[in-house]
């Protein structure tokens, strides 16, 4: 695998937490965004602690790698079960009949974008997600700017009144499974491991929060009625009196679901390499295909 800069580190990190930020259901407050940032902290102490073994040129065990290629497939079947549980959003046809042979044909078409993304190297992937990671921050810097100048402040004590900061941050923690890949990610890095990883989280907590508060203030009240509050927010946002910026999201957010995948499945197949050498062909292939065995597990589950 080529080695990444720490900018290309970061936008790979960045996708899949803020992608699995957008799928959000439920209702949400200020104590959300209270817990996922405790949720991130822990994270940050975890990913620290790799980050040391690798700025002593170490490298971890195989039981623990084999651990984290476990962790990255569910991880990758949760990415795909959340982009089916999305697709009314991004108004997928043949997955909005909830057949599984829909279900089937958008992963396949899925898993091939991501096998040619993957092909063309982890450098590849990782300058392509620094221009996707800057795309979006764009987006949510907008979106946010907008809410937190037009909404009423009010709404982030009347909502989510029921939330406790522990079901919150254990909610955070559920939100961030690609830490194995984000593991697997510091290994490649060409720079400074605890720098890098510093920067990476600083930058993904603000954003989170960032999209949690946007969600409270401009959907408010109803936000328990609704499937994914972020995603509407975006929507409902009106930053620009003759145009819109929701478009533009949900281009946004569809590209997000695309790399969130392939960023796991180059993790995986790198991991899978180190596993077993004489495994050279098919292997990005392969975790994909584990991965969505593992969606429709959880699915059934």
């Amino acid at each position: 695998m080529n080695r990444i800069t720490g900018k290309q580190f970061c936008a790979m990190a960045f996708i899949g937490d803020i992608f699995a930020v957008l799928c959000m259901s439920g209702s949400a407050g200020a104590v959300t965004a209270a817990g996922f940032g405790a949720g991130a902290l822990v994270q940050l102490l975890a990913a620290l602690l790799f980050a040391e073994v690798y700025r002593r040129g170490r490298k971890p065990c195989k039981a623990i790698e084999a651990v984290l290629l476990l962790w990255i497939i569910i991880w990758g079947g949760v990415l795909f079960t959340m982009q089916w549980r999305t697709s009314e959003v991004i108004y997928i046809p043949f997955e909005n009949s909830g057949a599984v042979r829909g279900k089937l044909f958008v992963s396949g078409l899925i898993a091939l974008v991501c096998l040619y993304i993957a092909s063309a190297g982890t450098k590849a992937l990782g300058r392509a997600s620094v221009i996707a990671a800057a795309i979006g921050v764009v987006c949510i810097a907008v979106v946010a700017a907008s809410a937190l100048s037009a909404h009423d402040w009010e709404k982030l004590n009347s909502s989510g009144r029921g939330l406790s900061f522990g079901g919150e941050f254990m909610r955070g923690l559920r939100a961030s499974g690609g830490i194995a890949g984000y593991i697997v990610l510091l290994g490649l890095l060409n720079g400074s491991y605890l720098r890098e990883t510093a920067v990476c989280f600083t930058v993904k907590g603000l954003a989170c929060a960032a999209l949690i508060l946007t969600a409270v203030l401009v959907t408010g009240g109803i936000m328990d009625i609704m499937d994914f509050p972020v995603v509407r927010a975006a929507q409902f946002s009106q930053p620009f009196p003759s145009q819109r910026i929701d478009s533009l999201f949900l281009i946004v957010f569809a590209v997000y679901a695309v790399f969130s995948i392939a960023v796991q499945s180059a993790a995986g197949a790198c991991l899978a390499g180190k596993l077993f050498p004489s495994f050279r062909r098919f292997r990005c292939l392969t975790v994909l295909a584990l991965m969505i065995g593992a969606a429709f597990l959880l699915s059934l589950w």
